[in-house]
């Protein structure tokens, strides 16, 4: 399967038909990039401004990364940086709030298998995975590969139990590519960013020295 292809077929999938028309959400799988992209970038799911105009990382937090990158030393993100997310679609706003809702473990659950095919299909030098969904996400996948290593790795049971500390401020070697968990961007994350600023500034430094390795 090509990487075209594979797009097809995500955007065809109703697998959470169901689900996200509990929030009057549609499916629309909302990705960018193509072959021969270098670095993936892995949020948690796209936003309500992603939906709205139907591309990555569009709002608020999308810009803030966008502009990371850049002060990192990547110029051209969009031609450079394949960007998705562990769920594909959005998954509409919580009940009376202003504030996305965390995917679902089916919606999670429906998605692995096209997160998995990308980072096959795209073979990646730079792994940056954005909050706690997405580095959860790459655990859950390693482990699959190697089972015992969340627990070789971090002492914990399961992917799950992970936090901050765990993963962010640190450098994974996995499948010939870097892998970075980092704090999201997004203000609902403001509270990490004050509990472990250490972690997040090593987070940033750690991106920094990958992209001038590119």
């Amino acid at each position: 399967m090509s990487l075209s292809e594979l797009a097809d077929e995500m955007r065809s999938c109703q697998k959470c038909l169901n689900k996200l028309s509990e929030y009057s959400v549609e499916p629309r799988p909302i990705f960018g990039g193509g072959d021969g992209y270098r670095i993936i970038l892995i949020g948690q799911a796209p936003g309500k401004t992603e939906y709205e105009k139907n591309a990555p990382f569009q709002g608020d937090a999308g810009n803030s990364i966008k502009s990371l990158f850049s002060s990192c030393g990547l110029k051209g993100f969009d031609q450079k940086v394949y960007q998705t997310s562990v769920t594909k679609c959005f998954p509409g706003r919580r009940d009376k709030s202003s504030t996305d809702r965390v995917p679902s473990v089916s919606e999670v659950n429906n998605c692995s298998p096209f997160l998995r095919r990308q980072l096959k299909l795209l073979n990646p030098k730079l792994i940056v995975c954005l909050g706690g969904l997405s580095w959860k996400a790459y655990v859950s996948i390693r482990e699959a590969q190697e089972p015992g290593y969340c627990s070789n790795t971090f002492s914990k049971a399961k992917p799950q139990e992970l936090r901050v500390p765990d993963l962010v401020g640190k450098r994974f070697e996995w499948n010939g590519a870097v892998v970075l968990p980092m704090i999201h961007p997004a203000g609902s994350a403001n509270g990490s960013r004050a509990q472990y600023p250490e972690q997040d500034r090593k987070s940033k430094d750690l991106l920094r020295e990958e992209i001038n390795r590119l």
